[in-house]
């Protein structure tokens, strides 16, 4: 397969099918199905620096955070063709829901919520100090998980832009979360994954 030259600023792979999508300085974008190693789309984009994809659980549709924007860009058979845009500079986070209806997108310490099909704003979430590095949907789309530079990880009743659950440990830059259905894990710079507890105010953790 043919290689980035250079860094891979971000990477998704799609759970329906064989699929990844990355992005890279080197100003691409590109679809991988990984079981035929081989290189399905591929598009530059001169002089527009990458930081963040998406994957719509449809397979047709990504996210992908430039320097200036952020885009909503459908696949085609032959092509990577921009369909929408939210001025949204250097996103480096962005998810879509599991369900596609909706995604998030992470605006320096805030977290905006838009409509997939119309790209219209449905919440604002607003907590961190610092700039937000990981988002994830629980299975159910009710909650949204984010982490952070601030040391702070994050659950939210995203429809009513309210924080449902909260762990904060400073001095830790917590770079990756994942929400499942009972339980959060978080991974930061103390190299030490996390299992934090779910209910409404995280009291403590286990390992």
């Amino acid at each position: 397969m043919e290689a980035h030259n250079g860094e891979i600023s971000g990477i998704i792979c799609m759970r329906e099918a064989p699929l990844v999508v990355t992005c890279g300085v080197d100003t691409s974008v590109r679809v991988w199905n990984y079981l035929d190693k081989t290189l399905e789309l591929l598009k530059y984009f001169p002089s527009e620096e990458s930081f963040c994809v998406a994957f719509h659980p449809s397979g047709l549709h990504i996210l992908v955070g430039f320097s200036s924007k952020l885009r909503l860009m459908n696949l085609l058979m032959d092509d990577i063709r921009q369909f929408k845009e939210l001025p949204i500079k250097a996103c480096r986070e962005a998810r879509f829901a599991n369900g596609g209806h909706c995604f998030a997108a992470a605006n320096a310490s805030m977290i905006q919520v838009y409509n997939t099909y119309t790209m219209e704003p449905i919440s604002t979430l607003r907590g961190h100090n610092s700039r937000v590095l990981s988002l994830c949907w629980t299975p159910s789309d009710t909650s949204l998980v984010s982490a952070g530079i601030d040391g702070a990880v994050y659950q939210w009743d995203w429809a009513d832009g309210k924080r449902s659950g909260e762990f904060v440990q400073k001095g830790t830059v917590y770079n990756c979360a994942l929400g499942t259905s009972e339980s959060v894990f978080a991974v930061g710079s103390d190299h030490m994954m996390k299992e934090l507890e779910v209910p409404r105010t995280w009291l403590g953790l286990t390992r």
